[in-house]
């Protein structure tokens, strides 16, 4: 993994200061609210001998689920990068390496990323798993639809970037817009694709007797649902840089040959 260059540049961005960890400190301060909010009024004591835990951990966990799939999409469309870290287009218009690689190294260092955004949420999530207990496998379960979910929202950015990114405005917009529509309607129309659906039902039900679709745990449904997504978009994704790398090499070809014509 460390040998991909892709993979170097986030492993030394992160080391470093920059806007990237400073926009995630604000969603930290966001989910320092939400345990505060969600932290039992009557006491731990009281909550537990009323044989029904508190919802802190369900709360935080769902707003780090929605933290990092914000932070997530607007690192694919570019809106930051990390420090030292160069574009998806600069890779593959800038360099030789084979675009499978490119591409590989993408998705590899966004699942780093998306490791040291959690890193930083853990101490919150911890604190919560006190407060409210639970099962460490559940617990397990959440942290695994986390980061598949921010890869499929980093290739949404991924895509939009390379779709209208010359338009900033645009991009501002359908980036967010994305996450609106995924997050909010469409996990409210199919509940098993709802990461907050997903993790109440992971941390307030025993996993032996939560739902499963056609005998399939909803969990491995949600899992996989956004694994498959994941991989079409990577798709689309190779296409297009396939694409601009051909329309940019053709150009350079036509280039060349005007200037031997001239002279």
């Amino acid at each position: 993994m460390r040998s991909n260059p892709l993979v170097k540049e986030a492993l030394v961005g992160l080391t470093a200061g920059g806007k990237a960890q400073l926009d995630y400190l604000g969603l930290l301060l966001l989910q320092a609210v939400v345990l505060l909010v969600w932290w039992p009024k009557s006491g731990v004591t009281q909550a537990l001998a009323s044989q029904h835990g508190p919802n802190t951990l369900v709360a935080v966990v769902m707003a780090v689920g929605v933290s990092t799939a914000y932070v997530a999409l607007r690192a694919g469309a570019e809106e930051f990068v990390l420090p030292g870290q160069h574009g998806l287009r600069d890779w593959a218009l800038a360099t030789p390496l084979a675009l499978g690689r490119v591409v590989r190294g993408y998705l590899l260092g966004q699942f780093v990323h998306s490791l040291h955004l959690l890193a930083l949420s853990a101490p919150l999530v911890l604190v919560a798993f006190t407060v409210s207990g639970g099962e460490w496998v559940a617990l397990g379960w959440c942290v695994a639809a986390l980061l598949v979910q921010a890869l499929f929202y980093r290739l949404c950015g991924a895509l939009t970037h390379l779709s209208i990114g010359q338009h900033h405005g645009e991009t501002l917009f359908t980036v967010r817009t994305i996450l609106l529509v995924i997050y909010v309607p469409v996990g409210v129309l199919a509940p098993v694709t709802s990461h907050p659906a997903f993790t109440y039902r992971a941390l307030s039900e025993h996993l032996a007797a939560q739902p499963a679709l056609l005998g399939v745990p909803d969990r491995v449904v949600f899992l996989t649902i956004y694994a498959a997504l994941s991989v079409l978009a990577a798709l689309a994704v190779y296409c297009l840089l396939v694409r601009e790398r051909r329309v940019t090499t053709d150009r350079h070809d036509g280039a060349r040959v005007g200037e031997g014509v001239t002279s």
